[in-house]
């Protein structure tokens, strides 16, 4: 029974430094170095507890698994934060027909900034709008556009962001 426990308690610690991890990872990419070292922190508290755990009894499998499996719903886990905290931006493309409702006046009244550029696709005259917006708001952007035209194209990619004021 104890070792049940512990294993328990090493897929927790596990759970934990993992998705700490992920979200670390994160804010290191965004640029967010002060909030990455300060959850580093944590997380390799957290891993050195779960480690010396596991270290103890190294030959129990048991133990081995509770920290395999802590480590895999962590990345799990992890990436499902990820997405609700939604730190940085994505650029949106919308692609419609010229003749379908405007799309851009739509963004534009929920105070989104819009770039408009008319091109040409296959069945004719297209318009293409381009949003930089904030990655938690894609659901919500996504749902204006649908309501809007739900024939639209449309594409997102991660936005970085270049600063030319230095």
């Amino acid at each position: 029974m104890e070792i049940l426990i512990s294993a328990i308690t090493i897929f927790f610690l596990r759970l934990a430094d993992q998705s700490l991890g992920t979200i670390r990872a994160l804010l290191v990419n965004k640029n967010k170095s002060f909030y990455a070292a300060s959850i580093g922190l944590l997380e390799s508290g957290i891993w050195v507890i779960a480690v010396s755990k596991v270290v103890r009894d190294v030959d129990d499998p048991i133990l081995i698994a509770g920290y395999a499996f802590g480590f895999a719903s962590g990345t799990i886990l992890g990436s499902y934060l990820e997405n609700i905290i939604g730190v940085g931006s994505i650029v949106v493309r919308v692609f419609s027909s010229v003749d379908s409702p405007s799309i851009a006046d739509a963004l534009r009244e929920k105070g989104y900034l819009v770039t408009v550029i008319n091109g040409e696709g296959r069945d004719g005259e297209v318009r293409v709008c381009w949003s930089i917006i904030p990655r938690r708001k894609r659901k919500e952007v996504i749902r204006i556009i649908k309501n809007v035209n739900p024939e639209a194209y449309v594409t997102s990619d991660l936005a970085n962001p270049v600063s030319l004021k230095k």
